[in-house]
């Protein structure tokens, strides 16, 4: 019998489903598993409490009883009972409980609560240990559902392994609370969590990079470390010859307006990639922000840092006259005389300062 919603109550999606799950459920009770129905049930009721935390027994959706027998039983659940539609549905069950071959109880009491049930209609015996078997049952799934990180995903306000992982890279809000996105950030909570075990070490690597950025986006990734560059120096720092201002020694200073560095950048080679992936890693793409925020989430503004994308050599488009080009960036006049990738473009992201990421690009 289909279970009507209690007056002045509209129903909705999440009733639909309900309803349509229970309907599947009472049609092949034997098909599911006692976990998975009650599983099913609490990801399908988010207004009320976790199942085996309610407490009271009337505010949870579902009443969980023993069907007393002493037969082996093939499947763990024995039946849906929902007569009226006014009270909770019961779901029966054939193990756990007190009755049974493998019930604590001697087994004659299981024999007499069977026969007061079915030859004499007084489920009397059998409704009052339902009373221990509904809490207990339900504990006894929550100590289960409590312990699986997939579980609590199915109530999103209730991931509690969420905060469990965002503790240990530094994205708690409070304790087993992960803390909540910003309008700026463009990677998804679970893309920092599956990486935490490279987030979480205080010594950061290359490969630990290369190895989220492969798996983040899906290409190919290397690093190039010791790129050389030019550091401006700061003109009160720059050797000058005045009489009135004392220099530094021969030695100790450096000519000129700039020093060559090679310490403090790396490269990172994205490639070869296929024009699609090539074009989301173009400034205003959308792997550019992803990219540029993994980077900072992993090595911090201590290094600089740039991208080098890589095209492959089949996937190089052909300038057309009448047809939108990037110029310097996917648009390449005549014949490649080389045979490999097309490795003219340099990107050097700067998010340091927020908001739209600025870009540098070489040839």
């Amino acid at each position: 019998m289909k279970r009507e919603p209690p007056p002045g109550m509209q129903p909705d999606a999440e009733s639909a489903r309900r309803d349509a799950w229970w309907a599947r459920l009472r049609a092949a009770p034997h098909g599911y598993d006692l976990f998975q129905a009650l599983r099913w049930l609490d990801a399908l009721s988010p207004g009320r409490a976790p199942l085996g935390r309610a407490t009271r027994p009337r505010d949870e959706p579902v009443r969980l009883g023993q069907q007393p027998s002493l037969a082996f039983a093939a499947s763990m659940l024995a039946g849906i009972h929902d007569e009226d539609g006014t009270v909770p549905p019961r779901i029966a069950i054939h193990g756990f409980g007190l009755f049974g071959p493998n019930g604590p109880l001697p087994t004659h009491l299981t024999e007499y609560a069977h026969e007061r049930a079915a030859q004499h209609d007084d489920p009397t015996f059998a409704a009052f240990a339902d009373l221990f078997h509904h809490r207990l049952i339900l504990l006894f799934y929550r100590a289960w559902a409590d312990a699986q990180p997939t579980v609590s995903l199915d109530r999103p306000e209730r991931a509690r392994f969420d905060g469990y992982i965002a503790s240990l890279i530094g994205r708690a809000a409070h304790p087993d609370t992960p803390a909540a996105p910003t309008a700026a950030d463009t990677l998804a909570p679970h893309a920092r969590y599956f990486h935490a075990g490279h987030l979480v070490r205080h010594t950061r690597n290359p490969e630990g990079l290369v190895q989220i950025l492969r798996r983040h986006f899906g290409v190919d990734a290397r690093i190039v470390e010791h790129v050389p560059q030019w550091v401006a120096i700061e003109r009160s720092q720059r050797c000058t010859i005045r009489a009135t201002r004392p220099t530094m020694r021969v030695g100790a200073v450096a000519l000129g307006v700039a020093v060559r560095d090679a310490q403090s950048r790396f490269r990172i080679v994205l490639g070869p990639l296929s024009l699609d992936a090539y074009r989301r890693f173009l400034p205003g793409g959308p792997h550019a922000r992803q990219l540029a925020q993994w980077v900072r989430e992993y090595v911090g503004i201590e290094f600089d840092w740039d991208v080098q994308l890589e095209l492959a050599a089949d996937a190089v488009p052909a300038i057309a006259l009448g047809m939108r080009q990037g110029i310097g960036r996917t648009a390449w006049l005549g014949q490649r005389l080389e045979p490999g990738p097309a490795r003219d473009l340099v990107v050097r992201y700067d998010v340091r300062r927020g908001g739209t990421p600025l870009h540098r690009e070489t040839a």
